[in-house]
């Protein structure tokens, strides 16, 4: 079928489920915030296991622990969200058309939305099975509800840590534990980020710094200030092993400062009113590579992947990158 025919077949759909839509919807954010409130845990956690969680329904990415740990999170009731996200999920399945955060694997993306999930996600994915190879110890910092820890990160040979706020991993473990996911050889560290060095956490369950590392640093960089990015970026250069990695995003420093769309500008101001707005960025105009390879070669680290970020504006600014640097 034509992309037309299949657009048409899915709005259709779409039409004729939407009391489904709407009456799950209500009782979807009911209960969630029901559930939720009061928790001390991330809520942007939530977005990029929604859209792993429709990947591996669609069977776009495989990833059965999100399928299990999903409905044990809290405000996941299955009911609500089956009615609230089944029936787009079932246009789609229907008519071969997808879009938006349920498009995987997305190599670019032209608008941020899509850069912030469906590339998002196929980057870091790459980048940690081209690191599996090279490394000894695989480190997932601010875990949120990521599942790779328990799925591709499991290799003979690999010592695979999960670091997050002490709320956050409350919870997650709770919720691990009730769905009765294998976390294999995975070892867990909880910290207290305001107070105390994420690699010291690490040394209080045996993690050895003198072996080759990777750090799988997803989305969290740009909710931190600048001061403890740079800090998270010097203990990756100074004091793991040579050869070390690490992986993140960087988002342009005129989105950070508000040179941006309405839209976004309002998208960021009320993130911020949740209390997770986006403090850190990079300057990204051109040559933004070049850009971004000097600002961590400030930090003694060298830039081996850059991917572009979402679309460019006026000025030929990129939304970010996401990028991997390399120690030593």
């Amino acid at each position: 079928m034509s992309k037309f025919i299949c657009i048409v077949i899915f709005i259709i759909i779409e039409l004729v489920l939407l009391p489904v839509t709407i009456i799950g919807m209500m009782l979807f954010i009911i209960d969630f915030a029901v559930s939720v409130i009061g928790k001390k845990m991330s809520l942007t956690t939530y977005d990029p296991m929604f859209a792993r969680w429709s990947w591996e329904l669609l069977g776009k990415r495989e990833d059965p622990a999100t399928h299990k740990l999903a409905f044990a999170l809290p405000g996941m009731s299955r009911v609500p969200v089956t009615l609230a996200f089944g029936p787009t999920l079932l246009a789609m399945c229907l008519s071969d058309y997808y879009f938006g955060m349920y498009d995987y694997p997305l190599e670019q993306s032209d608008t941020l939305f899509n850069g912030v999930l469906g590339q998002r996600t196929t980057f870091f994915d790459k980048v940690m099975q081209q690191q599996l190879d090279q490394v000894e110890q695989v480190v997932i910092l601010g875990g949120g509800w990521d599942t790779r820890a328990y799925g591709m990160a499991q290799r003979e040979g690999v010592r695979v840590f999960e670091v997050d706020a002490v709320g956050t991993q409350t919870y997650k473990l709770e919720a691990i534990k009730k769905a009765k996911i294998d976390t294999g050889n995975t070892v867990f560290a909880a910290v207290d980020f305001n107070t105390e060095s994420w690699l010291d956490a690490l040394k209080r369950v045996d993690f050895d710094s003198s072996k080759k590392t990777y750090v799988h640093w997803e989305f969290v960089a740009v909710y931190l200030e600048p001061e403890a990015v740079a800090a998270t970026l010097q203990t990756v250069a100074n004091d793991l092993a040579p050869g070390s990695a690490i992986a993140f995003e960087v988002m342009g420093q005129h989105i950070i400062d508000g040179d941006t769309s309405l839209f976004l500008r309002f998208a960021l101001w009320e993130a911020k009113q949740l209390g997770e707005g986006w403090y850190f960025g990079v300057n990204v105009e051109p040559p933004a590579e070049e850009n971004v390879a000097a600002y961590l070669q400030e930090h003694g680290l060298t830039l081996t992947n850059f991917e572009p970020l979402g679309g460019t504006d006026k000025k030929g600014r990129r939304d970010g990158a996401y990028v991997l640097a390399v120690n030593g």
